[in-house]
C-alpha cells in the first residue's frame, strides 16, 4: 500500500516561538534555519529557552529537520558577524549550537526528486564553483554534496565578499552560498533551470508563504504564521 509522506516547511525563527502553531504531528516538519538574532526585541534567554524548546520537539520527533542559516553560522564560526549578531550572547549560542549538533541535517535536505530545501537557495553560479557542472544528479546526491561541503570547510558558505557586484553587501552576487543568495538572483541563476522546486527561507516577505515559478519563499513568521506543505 502506498502511503503519502506530507513535508511542512517552516521558516526562519529569529527567537520567536509562533513555530508551535505550525508543527504538525502527522509530518515531516523541516526547520529553514535562523534560529536567533530577532528583529523585534526579545532577550538572548528567551531565545535559547525557546531553541531549546525546539530542539526538544526535535528530540521527541526524530523526523524534524533542523537545517542551518546564515544567522546560525555566524556563531558558529569566528570571522564574521553579520546584522543583530548578539556579542553578549555569543558564547551560549554557540555551545547551544555544539551540544545540538547531532540533530541538524546539514543546509540541504532533498524532498524525493521534486524539491530541495536550504536556507536561501542554491544558484548554478555556487554549485559549478565547488562540484563541476551539474548533470541532472538524484537531489539526494546533491545535498549529499553540499552537507558534505558543509561539514569539512564553512568557508564557503559565509558571506563572499570577492564574489559582490558593484558594492553588494546583501547576497544579490550569484556565487553567493546557500546560506546568503537572494530570490531574484536566484531566480535568474537557478542551479535546476526551473526542473525542481527550491523551497527556502533568508528573504524575510510580508505577504506569506510566496510562490514564484517554482521558487518558494517561507520567511514569513515576522508578519504571518504560515508554513508550507508539500507531499510525496
Amino acid at each position: 500500500m502506498n502511503t503519502t509522506e506530507i513535508y511542512n516547511i517552516i521558516g526562519d525563527i529569529h527567537g520567536r516561538t509562533n513555530w508551535k502553531d505550525l508543527v504538525r504531528e502527522d509530518a515531516i516538519n523541516i526547520f529553514v534555519g535562523d534560529y536567533f538574532d530577532a528583529y523585534e526585541y526579545i532577550s538572548p534567554a528567551e531565545q535559547m529557552y525557546n531553541f531549546r524548546e525546539l530542539v526538544a520537539f526535535a528530540q521527541n520527533h526524530p523526523q524534524t529537520v533542523l537545517l542551518y542559516g546564515n544567522h546560525d553560522l555566524h556563531y558558529l564560526i569566528a570571522s564574521e558577524h553579520y546584522s543583530r549578531y548578539e556579542p553578549s550572547a555569543a558564547n551560549d549560542y554557540w555551545r547551544l549550537f555544539m551540544e545540538t549538533e547531532p540533530l541538524f541535517y546539514g543546509v540541504a535536505y532533498p524532498i524525493g526528486n521534486k524539491a530541495l530545501v536550504t536556507h536561501a537557495g542554491v544558484t548554478r553560479d555556487w554549485y559549478e564553483k565547488y562540484f563541476g557542472s551539474y548533470q541532472s544528479e538524484p537531489l539526494d546526491e546533491v545535498a549529499r554534496r553540499i552537507n558534505g561541503l558543509w561539514k569539512a570547510d564553512k568557508e564557503p558558505f559565509t558571506f563572499d565578499p570577492n564574489a559582490t557586484e558593484w558594492g553588494d553587501h546583501y547576497g544579490t552576487s550569484p556565487t553567493h552560498s546557500p546560506l546568503w543568495i537572494r530570490p531574484e538572483t536566484l531566480k535568474r541563476h537557478d542551479l535546476f533551470a526551473g526542473a525542481v522546486k527550491q523551497i527556502y527561507g533568508h528573504s524575510q516577505t510580508g505577504a506569506g508563504v510566496t510562490t514564484d515559478r517554482n521558487m518558494v519563499c517561507v520567511d514569513c513568521l515576522g508578519t504571518r504564521t504560515r508554513s508550507y506543505i508539500i507531499t510525496l
